[in-house]
């Protein structure tokens, strides 16, 4: 079986590529398997790198040596715009985009499982899925009762993702403007979540460049909901800010921030206006931003950087102003150290101490 290695390789979460000990699907069949054979552990698979690895050899046998699309049969409402998001293969998208069959359904969602818990004790725990049970079995042996920890492992093929979630969650950003284009001449780009409540500003915020970040604002700026996609929490109430944390560097944290601050200005200054209010005397003044939100562990965005950074390092900075002058000449150690003195914690002035010919253009600070 021959695999298109011109398939690019999209990056994994780090969160999501850690192997789960209830992994249905250990390897990849061999050579000579068709492609409904190798697609059957889509309903096994909880890990994202052997899902992306089994996407990639899936997507080599859809593509015909006609330079068309195979037929396919593949498990859990999936379409090979699916397998293109996931195995990182640009000529399987721009394929499947022509197929009318699959843009006709370019936003269909893969299949779902819901979970139900009826009491505190393992054996109660029951999963609705006509696909695995697997994960039933294990999350029985492991005693799990919260249905985010169930739907943890269960397979990432059944959590009710579009190809464009699943472009996002391997931070495949070529992918996912192709796709998100594809999908706006068609009306079809919609903000919707998956099982996990990911949405596609959550899946972004965490995984994609600033330029998909931005389109995806460009796209829904005008909806009445675009407040509400940017303070969107996700099943482990992570905010977009908590998600931005992950990425390797600040610019999507700020960007985003920057959006839910005046966003949430332009209402407010609104809704005092409505009200016969001063903006800032105006009573129901809604919440700026999510930067001191907690998710599920009880962290706000501004803890989670400075656990990116390491708390000891954070004390000796504050302790010792000699080290913070080195900072301030001599440059930080990284983007996210540059960006928490400078802007979160305020121990370095982002203007004034930089020479005149050293001082970045406005639009570092105001976009």
């Amino acid at each position: 079986m021959d695999v298109n290695t011109s398939q690019i390789n999209p990056s994994f979460p780090s969160s999501a590529t850690k192997e789960t000990q209830f992994e249905g699907v250990k390897v990849i069949p061999a050579n000579g398997s068709s492609c409904s054979e190798v697609a059957k552990a889509f309903t096994e698979l909880t890990d994202i790198k052997m899902l992306v690895e089994t996407a990639q050899v899936v997507a080599g046998l859809l593509k015909s040596a006609e330079g068309g699309l195979n037929d396919w049969d593949l498990p859990c409402d999936l379409t090979p715009l699916h397998i293109a998001c996931l195995a990182g293969d640009m000529k399987l998208l721009q394929l499947a985009l022509k197929n009318d069959v699959c843009r006709s359904r370019i936003d269909q969602h893969t299949a779902s499982c819901s979970t139900t818990t009826t009491s505190s004790t393992p054996d109660s725990i029951t999963i609705t899925t006509t696909i695995s049970v697997t994960a039933a079995i294990a999350a029985n042996a492991a005693g799990l009762k919260d249905p985010g920890e169930i739907r943890n492992i269960l397979p990432i093929a059944m959590n009710h993702d579009t190809a464009l979630h699943f472009a996002l969650l391997t931070g495949w950003n070529e992918g996912a403007l192709t796709l998100m284009e594809a999908l706006r001449s068609l009306g079809k780009l919609e903000n919707t979540s998956n099982d996990k409540r990911n949405s596609l500003f959550s899946l972004a915020a965490s995984h994609s460049s600033l330029e998909v970040v931005r389109e995806l604002c460009s796209h829904f700026m005008g909806s009445e909901n675009y407040r509400a996609y940017l303070f969107h929490k996700s099943e482990d109430q992570k905010t977009l800010l908590h998600c931005a944390v992950e990425q390797d560097d600040h610019e999507v944290f700020r960007y985003l921030q920057r959006e839910q601050m005046e966003t949430t200005d332009n209402i407010n200054r609104d809704l005092a206006r409505k009200h016969g209010y001063r903006h800032l005397d105006f009573p129901g003044r809604l919440p700026i931003s999510t930067r001191d939100d907690k998710d599920r562990d009880g962290n706000t965005p501004k803890e989670l950087i400075e656990l990116k950074l390491g708390l000891d390092n954070i004390q000796k900075l504050r302790d010792n102003p000699r080290l913070l002058e080195q900072k301030r000449y001599n440059g930080c150690d990284s983007l996210w150290e540059k960006y928490y003195l400078q802007d979160i914690a305020f121990l370095i002035d982002p203007v004034s101490w930089i020479p005149p010919w050293k001082k970045p253009p406005l639009s570092y600070f105001f976009g």
